[in-house]
């Protein structure tokens, strides 16, 4: 598995021996409201996850134009069933089978060493004949494709990573967090023991986090000061391909504790792509895995910011993690920079928000390495309304002044050449 890019969150599925069931996204490994005691003490396999997918199409063009490609995300993958799971043995692996919407399916499969399990294979099965999801595709039927993790795992010990991973194949993202499978139940009785995953180990060394601690309900941190400005770029083939320039200040609240990070450009890794219709630029630190702007094309003319992904831990250790792909901000026509001096909040959900500062962006159409004419955020527009609208005020003010002067001086002229 390797780190990217994560759309929002997904749904997370639910296996227990005989009791094949799925539920909304919950704290709880394995729920009691969708499990039964009995069923677990009987199991043979036990897991929950959650998960989603991003696929890439090419739809078929009109008459007059020609086929283009298309991005499509699932994250609601109710209802979901489970045949073809079976539990393994000395001789078989384990294997959870599940299934949602018409022709699409995910197949994990478990191999089981002496002392030891991993995850054999992962294949995910899509039907693109599925006009709803892929309206409009050039191509038809049933797409298949495979990964593998190359992971061992102790045979008592219950797998868990709650960090948000995801597989690459093809068009297709599988996107998985808040993972935990114990595919081969010793004795019945699901394990206590986890074998964590390396992103969701604690580092020996944090770097120092501006962290406030709330009581609940949760309050708002003290606030901190204007962070610096950082400038990015990203590069492909042909020269640079995005630029960005922009202090950014993390709002994070988890476990009704609130932290207020700023992003230091001087500690700050920067990496990226620049595609036809979308373009990343990925931010990493001692403590971010991954700071990710997404950005999209969209009506063939315009920009924006789409999506918004973050891991990183906390000063207490945790990971934390979210992310967004149906955000709105940062429009602006292609061909041009979009620009806001003024603070501004991407809010990504109720528990990240990310304020930006003097901010200049341009992910697609860079020439030369510079910056195109910048669209202006309404903020800033609204302040150079007002210095015209205030001069224009002032000048009218003074006309008024030396008009009222004029007609005093006037009557005092003629007041003086009166007869006696």
């Amino acid at each position: 598995m390797t780190r990217a890019e994560v759309p929002i969150p997904g749904f997370c599925s639910v296996v227990v021996g005989g009791q094949r069931c799925s539920r909304p996204r919950a704290s709880e490994p394995f729920p009691r409201s969708c499990c039964s005691p009995a069923a677990a003490a009987a199991s043979c396999a036990a897991g929950s996850w959650c998960a989603s997918v991003s696929l890439r199409f090419r739809a078929r063009g009109s008459f007059c134009s020609a086929s283009s490609w298309k991005t499509v995300s699932i994250s609601d993958l109710r209802p979901v069933t489970y045949d073809g799971s079976i539990c393994g043995n000395d001789q078989n692996g384990t294997k959870i089978a599940v299934q949602f919407r018409s022709g699409f399916s995910w197949t994990v499969s478990f191999t089981k060493e002496a002392s030891t399990y991993s995850i054999g294979s992962i294949l995910f099965s899509y039907n693109m004949s599925d006009s709803t999801t892929f309206p409009d595709a050039k191509e038809k039927g049933i797409v298949t494709v495979n990964d593998s993790v190359a992971i061992k795992i102790p045979l008592d010990d219950i797998f868990r990573c709650n960090s948000l991973s995801v597989l690459k194949e093809n068009n297709v993202l599988q996107y998985f967090w808040d993972v935990h499978i114990q595919p081969f139940v010793q004795n019945g009785t699901v394990s206590t023991k986890e074998f964590v995953c390396d992103e969701d180990k604690t580092p020996t060394t944090l770097a120092p986090i501006i962290h406030t601690t709330a009581p609940s309900p949760t309050t708002t941190p003290a606030a901190k000061e204007k962070p610096e400005v950082g400038n990015y770029s990203v590069n492909n083939g042909n020269g640079t391909c995005l630029l960005a320039s922009m202090g950014l200040q993390l709002n994070i609240t988890q476990d009704k504790v609130a932290s207020v990070i700023n992003i230091n450009p001087n500690t700050t890794d920067f990496t990226g792509n620049c595609h036809t219709e979308t373009a990343l630029l990925r931010l990493n630190s001692s403590t971010i895995r991954y700071l990710d702007f997404v950005f999209a094309v969209k009506n063939e003319n315009r920009f924006y910011l789409k999506e918004v992904n973050i891991s990183m831990r906390l000063v207490n250790g945790s990971v934390f993690s979210i992310a967004n792909n149906n955000l709105s901000y940062w429009d602006a026509p292609l061909g041009s920079s979009y620009m806001c001096n003024k603070e501004q909040t991407v809010s990504v959900s109720g528990t990240f928000q990310i304020n930006t500062f003097d901010l200049r962006v341009q992910p697609f159409s860079v020439k030369e390495g510079k910056y195109s004419t910048a669209e202006e955020c309404s903020a800033d527009s609204d302040l150079n309304f007002l210095i015209p609208v205030a001069v224009g005020v002032a000048l009218g003010f003074l006309i008024i002044v030396v008009f009222i002067s004029y007609m005093i001086g006037r009557r005092k002229s003629r007041t003086g050449y009166q007869s006696v």
